[in-house]
């Protein structure tokens, strides 16, 4: 398994894309330029990365990701705002096939002057037997109510 493990750098951190589309008259959609201009420069370096890759992509198994996203300040930034943007380019440049394969994630957003950017550890996801049993034990023993 160790050598179906794609490591990549992005140079800039992902945008936030949440709430972020702008509607037209006419009912048109598009994303504003600082989205799409962060996509367009993400896919071209990762090609560049992957271009000689020994890995089979598109990733068309459950996969496991971990981020490091890496803030030059510490204005507010959302994780989760971040990474939809970064799914989507990852299927746009063929490295997973679906986002909706993605069974694990693991991300981390550290803060350092002058520095940005993301680094990403993609692989074959294996599950965690011990994290799952955990949560289910915890669930059949807990006293919580959930009201329906």
């Amino acid at each position: 398994m160790k050598n179906n493990i794609l490591r990549l750098f992005i140079s800039e951190p992902p945008k936030g894309k949440a709430n972020r589309y702008i509607r037209q008259k006419g009912g048109g959609v598009f994303k504003p330029w600082n989205i799409a201009s962060w996509e367009t420069k993400a896919s071209w370096e990762i090609s560049l990365q992957t271009k000689n890759s020994n890995i089979v992509l598109p990733f068309d198994c459950e996969v496991s990701i971990q981020a490091v996203i890496f803030l030059p300040d510490k204005r507010r930034r959302d994780i989760d705002n971040m990474l939809k943007t970064l799914w989507d380019v990852l299927e746009k440049t063929n490295v997973i096939k679906n986002d909706n394969l993605i069974y694990e994630i693991d991300t981390i957003k550290y803060v350092e002057k002058d520095t940005k950017g993301i680094f990403l550890k993609i692989a074959p996801y294996e599950e965690k037997y011990h994290r799952i049993e955990e949560a289910k034990n915890f669930i059949k023993s807990s006293d919580i109510i959930i009201e329906k």
